[in-house]
């Protein structure tokens, strides 16, 4: 056996050595790789270095470093590696196994490194990305006064465009044209590639126009026919297709696609019908490339039907296209109809990459199959796919879109190598889940990973500062906005005028949109909703007549109308409101139901203009239950009671919505003003039925009706029966106890509020001091405002002022409350000088009546309640000229007192 081994491997040593020597050795060495390139030597072969270059040639293309490493060594040995020749192998072959160094070290042993060696280094660099020094060791042969040649003119036209540096390639275009080679093929391809990139149509149109037909080749006219479709020029890329079907360049495969891929960017169906019929005739729509391309411009313009036929007669199937057909379904189909096309496309056997699973996950996600995005994520895990950033920010997105927030987040904690836009879809969904301490904690593990931010992801973060109403933050973003980013987009200024409007800022908000190249009607109408947020009529109409104005048309939608309307509220006159009112009918709005229940509400706030208002209601075309609750609201506002109760009854009768919160509270507040305890507790029995009873203002509004109905024992029933009683409830049942005299009792209900723990707010202090006041218990009435400053540490109001003047007045401590109003930090005191004039025109203080009435008079002259307890005064002190001179004065300045009415219910 071993005498055998040996005489075949002597046959097989003969037979090598006979091919090396009748054949080369570059044809035996990639078979056999030969075990040691030194044997040949050894044994008496004559291995020249004609030999070990193409041997080096086939192990870079392999990437064989350890024995090119061999050859090297030999050739060090041999003495042949002083050769230039050799030595520009040599670095060609480092530079294809990516061992740079290596090849930067061959570079530097050549004594007079040639035009050839030169471009290797160069070409080795920007090949591997390292276009700085790429373009460094290019200006250094330029200082040898060394002549780049076509080659090394295209490769660092190459690295300009790699890096974006147009202007350095502009540059070098004109080195070329010194150097004659702008002709050339590749320096014209190269040169046009950086025009094409840098989007300069025009400098693009120029130099291809400028080059003679003989020159252009097919890779020039395709490359201008990618400058066509970024400018969606189809005029003049048909005209080019045009030439080259008449001239000996023939359109390719390459050439088509483009023309398709310019079809659906200008949005021009025909011409890809019309280009569709040109390959059915060439023979080119069962074409991998061709008809992939014509499937992409079909789904893009909506043809998905011509697109699928297309995709059906392809030549094998291939994900990009499938992609492409599924993110038309995405764009213009049906979501269903595009997953069950992905089932077909895997029971065909064809195993999907990465990008089919992302473009499956944006159907899922407006898909109204119920559970199906989880079923395609069980068959990702089921392929082996890793969670990276493409697959995972689609499955995010998937998830956040249908809602399910929570379990999005589980999938964005399992992406391996979270990116920017990974990060920016979860802070995006947690913004829109009103879980903005959640985004923000992931803006800051972006920043603590360093990662590049986007303009989107800024944009998100401005609108969660301006949630939590974090201007400093806020205003930091901004500054880095300007800093990082030259252009900042439509989404982000709106962004950042949104926060500076939340925070009150709306003058900042107005710098923010001055800047804007465009701004949009979200843009205006933010600004506007500023101002009228603010109270700031004037500012706010100016900015909406810009808006009309403007030299960019934009159009005012509903929600531009109706921060309009609400501030016309707190003008003195509804003019304003009927303005917008006209606009309103004009720009087509009279029947959108936001705007009509804006306009109700503007005009319920002006008395004598309830009859607008429900004129506005009648004149609706469909009635909603905000609508309803506007109407109701706004008749018992303003003292139509009987209307507003007569209201609600058409609405049970007419009305298909169930009453809500709103319209009782308004019902009840009618009832309570017409003291009628008996439809008081209809609707108390209406509340129990539809559970409101409940909340807050309901609980409120109930103690109160059977208070002011005279029922308090009814009040604190209810009050005690509640299951939560809030600060607000404690706060009505005190003021109860308070309107009926109940001193007491309020001040006995104050302590067990204490007791239960509830903190009591300024209208809780409102009404047991009332309470006091009603009561007389001065003693109480002092501690207990006293303690608001000291205990709790609360502004003291007008209203608590008040209620200690009436209770010093009441008990005839009028020096004691002329202190008190005297020290209280307030601008205008006149309603409490009032209150102490009434005191004093009870108690029949003449002298500091007359004081304060003639001081009254001078600040309000028209104020009828002052002239009337002046000449009251005067009649208790028998005064009667002077109690005639005020009435006569009363006349003579018009000044006229409402008369007074009581109302009583009566049940029979």
């Amino acid at each position: 056996m071993t005498f055998l081994n040996r005489f075949l491997f002597a046959i097989a040593k003969n037979h090598t050595f006979r091919c090396i020597k009748s054949q080369g050795i570059g044809l035996l060495w990639t078979p056999f790789k030969l075990r040691n390139f030194s044997d040949l030597a050894r044994n008496g072969y004559d291995v020249g270095t004609k030999d070990c270059i193409p041997i080096l040639q086939s192990l870079g293309d392999a990437g064989d470093l350890i024995s090119g490493q061999q050859i090297h060594s030999f050739l060090i040995k041999t003495g042949s590696n002083q050769q230039v020749f050799v030595q520009n192998n040599l670095m060609r072959f480092y530079s294809m196994c990516g061992d740079l160094s290596s090849a930067h070290q061959v570079f530097d042993e050549i004594s007079e490194p040639n035009l050839v060696s030169w471009t290797s280094l160069v070409s080795a660099y920007i090949h591997d990305g390292r276009v700085d020094t790429g373009l460094c060791m290019f200006l250094q042969m330029f200082r040898t006064g060394l002549m780049p040649n076509e080659f090394g003119f295209s490769v660092v036209l190459k690295a300009c465009r790699m890096i974006n540096q147009f202007v350095l390639g502009e540059s070098i275009h004109g080195l070329i044209l010194k150097c004659g080679l702008e002709l050339s093929k590749f320096c014209s391809s190269s040169i046009l590639g950086v025009y094409v990139e840098s989007g300069d149509v025009k400098k693009v149109h120029k130099f291809f126009h400028a080059i003679p037909q003989w020159c252009r080749s097919e890779a020039l006219c395709n490359m201008f026919l990618e400058s066509c479709v970024l400018s969606c020029d189809l005029v003049e890329a048909n005209n080019l297709f045009q030439q080259m079907g008449y001239s000996n360049i023939r359109p390719n495969c390459f050439t088509y696609a483009i023309m398709f891929k310019l079809c659906a960017a200008a949005l021009v169906a025909d011409f890809a019908k019309l280009f569709h019929g040109k390959i059915v005739k060439i023979g080119f729509e069962s074409d991998l490339v061709v008809g992939g391309a014509l499937v992409d411009s079909y789904s893009n313009l909506g043809f998905l039907d011509d697109a699928y036929k297309v995709f059906k007669n392809l030549d094998g199937n291939d994900n990009m296209v499938i992609c492409a057909l599924l993110a038309g379904h995405i764009q213009h189909g049906n979501p269903d109809q595009g997953l069950h096309l992905f089932l077909d496309f895997i029971s065909e056997g064809n195993k999907p990459d990465p990008f089919t699973f992302a473009s499956v996950f944006s159907l899922c996600s407006k898909s109204a199959i119920e559970g199906i995005g989880s079923q395609v994520h069980s068959s990702l895990i089921k392929h082996g796919f890793i969670m990276d950033p493409v697959i995972g920010s689609a499955i995010v997105n998937m998830y956040g879109n249908i809602g399910m927030i929570s379990e999005a987040y589980k999938c964005f904690l399992e992406v391996e190598s979270k990116n920017t836009i990974c990060f920016s879809a979860m802070i995006n969904y947690f913004l829109l889940d009103s879980r903005h301490d959640m985004a923000l904690e992931l803006f800051f593990k972006m920043r603590t990973l360093a990662l590049e931010l986007c303009q989107s992801t800024v944009s998100y973060v401005v609108r969660a500062y301006a949630h939590l109403n974090m201007l400093r933050e806020g205003k930091s973003l901004h500054s880095y906005t300007l800093k990082h980013f030259i252009d900042i987009d439509l989404c982000l200024q709106n962004a950042l005028i949104e926060m500076y409007v939340k925070c009150g800022l709306v003058e900042k908000a107005e710098t923010v949109f001055n800047a804007m190249m465009i701004p949009n009607e979200f843009s205006w109408t933010t600004v506007i909703t500023g101002y009228s947020d603010l109270g700031q009529s004037k500012k706010a109409f100016s900015m909406f007549q810009n808006m009309l104005l403007s030299p960019v048309a934009v159009t005012p939608s509903q929600y531009t109308i109706v921060p309009l309307l609400q501030v016309c509220c707190s003008g003195e006159t509804s003019l304003a409101g009927k303005q917008v009112h006209g606009y309103v009918i004009k720009a087509g709005f009279e029947h959108n139901l936001y705007v009509g229940s804006a306009l109700i509400n503007m005009y319920a706030g002006f008395k004598h203009e309830s009859e607008s208002a429900f004129l506005v209601f009648i004149s609706m075309n469909q009635q909603d239950i905000v609508l309803w609750s506007s109407m109701i609201t706004a008749w018992a506002q303003n003292g139509y009671y009987r209307e507003a109760l007569l209201l609600f009854v058409k609405f049970q009768n007419d009305s298909i919505f169930s009453v809500d919160e709103s319209i009782l509270v308004s019902c009840l507040s009618a009832c309570t003003a017409l003291t009628s305890l008996e439809i008081g507790k209809c609707f108390h029995a209406l509340c129990m039925k539809t559970g409101i009873e409940s909340s807050v203002h309901a609980a409120s509004s109930i103690i109160d009706m059977y208070s002011k109905c005279g029922s308090i024992r009814d009040a604190y029933k209810f009050f005690e029966g509640l299951r939560k009683q809030t600060v607000v409830t404690w706060t009505a049942m005190i003021s109860a106890y308070a309107y009926h005299g109940l001193g007491i009792e309020a001040i006995q209900l104050f302590h067990e509020m204490k007791a239960a723990g509830l903190k009591p707010d300024e209208l809780t202090f409102t009404g047991v001091l009332t309470a006091c006041s009603h009561a007389g218990l001065l003693a109480e009435g002092w501690k207990l405002f006293e303690s608001m400053r000291t205990e709790y540490d609360m502004e003291v109001t007008i209203a608590h002022y008040t209620c200690m003047v009436d209770l010093l007045g009441r008990l005839e401590k009028v020096t004691e409350a002329e202190a008190l109003i005297n020290e209280a930090p307030l601008q205008s005191k006149t309603q409490l000088w009032k209150i102490l004039l009434g005191a004093c025109s009870t108690h029949q203080n003449f002298e500091k009546g007359k004081k304060i009435a003639e001081m009254l008079i001078e600040l309000e002259p028209n104020e009828p309640t002052t002239y009337v307890m002046l000449s009251n005064i005067y009649a208790a002190a028998s005064m009667w000229n002077h109690k005639l001179e005020v009435r006569n004065k009363m006349k003579y300045e018009y000044v006229q007192k409402e008369p007074g009415y009581s109302r009583v219910g009566v049940v029979s």
